[in-house]
């Protein structure tokens, strides 16, 4: 596959000082965007405002031409685009904006999102591309980076993950292993169920073949969903294990090598209800038995939240499952 031009996508939210890093760490690349797209996720005018004037300081910076600022429908031919959304549309809509946008530049042969929390090395796109061009398979439809998590220094994922078709939970491969060490690449790329969608490369001849993500799932589930989606068609999801990226992912600070790799850490009742039922509608999605296998899971979920102390969010937990297993995903919050 040879892929000449990338079009980059941050998605941030709220977020100045993590967003002006992975901006500056996009523009100094080895291997620079062909376009870089930044999409402010509804986060208001005042942070966008900010935001954009900063990234017009950065341009100057390397003496590019200015970022241009459009809306959600717009079009423009620059090379830089600030990208402002009236709402916040989640993980999945966010992007599928930045996307629907570059999708209309031809030139554009792939597009690398991430999330505004990530810091990706300087040769990030380099090994993701070196990679693609030189993988055998004529059907790529994902690349994985490997995350690090920056608090800690321990692996996030190896591309990504594998998707456990009977309880619907997805567990990250090497998760909490050390930042230098990785299991065989062939070993993991066999396994690669989905990868992280906090820093990957989509490629155009999958978003043809499959659309985009899934919006239904505002956040959480939305990478594993596409990664399943892209599967079945008949692509394959690769991992480049050079193209390493930083990650201030949400509760990091509570992540140690002893426990919390097989624990999940404290989420607030509002995502602790987007997680759960996200997760049971790819499970009422993917399985069969989604129906009993989520009644069979919810008294096993309850003394779980029993255990934290977290009593307060047994009717949560029971509307979030049922919420997934019925497929009422109009509410994003328990």
């Amino acid at each position: 596959m040879d892929i000449q031009n990338v079009g980059a996508i941050i998605l941030t939210h709220s977020d100045i000082e993590k967003t002006l890093v992975c901006l500056k760490a996009v523009h100094e690349q080895t291997e620079v965007p062909y376009r870089i797209v930044v999409c402010d996720n509804g986060s208001g005018n005042e942070f966008a405002d900010e935001l954009y004037e900063k990234w017009i300081k950065i341009a100057k910076e390397h003496c590019l031409d200015e970022p241009v600022e459009v809306y959600a429908n717009d079009r423009s031919g620059a090379k830089l685009v600030f990208l402002r959304l009236e709402e916040n549309k989640g993980v999945g809509g966010g992007f599928n904006e930045a996307l629907r946008f570059l999708l209309y530049d031809t030139e554009c042969q792939a597009f690398w999102v991430m999330h505004h929390d990530t810091e990706p090395k300087n040769y990030a796109l380099s090994a993701l591309l070196e990679y693609v061009q030189n993988e055998n398979a004529e059907k790529i439809g994902l690349v994985g980076t490997t995350l690090i998590y920056k608090e800690s220094d321990l692996q996030e994922c190896a591309g990504g993950g594998v998707w456990r078709k009977w309880t619907g939970k997805a567990k990250s491969l090497d998760g909490g292993y050390d930042k230098f060490s990785h299991s065989d690449q062939k070993e993991i790329m066999k396994k690669l169920d989905y990868v992280n969608g906090a820093s990957c490369l989509i490629t155009r001849e999958l978003i043809n073949a499959i659309g985009l993500y899934d919006e239904q799932l505002f956040m959480f589930y939305e990478d594993v969903e596409y990664g399943l989606r892209a599967k079945k068609a008949g692509f394959s999801l690769t991992w480049a294990p050079g193209a390493r990226v930083y990650h201030h992912a949400p509760h990091a600070e509570q992540l140690t090598p002893v426990l919390n790799f097989t624990e999940e850490p404290e989420l607030t009742p509002d995502v602790d209800y987007l997680y759960m039922r996200n997760r049971f509608y790819l499970l009422r999605k993917e399985n069969a038995f989604a129906y009993f296998l989520g009644i069979l899971f919810i008294p096993l979920l309850l003394l779980s939240r029993n255990f934290k102390g977290q009593k307060g969010r047994l009717k949560l937990i029971i509307n979030a499952v049922m919420d997934g297993l019925k497929k009422k995903m109009n509410k994003i919050h328990g």
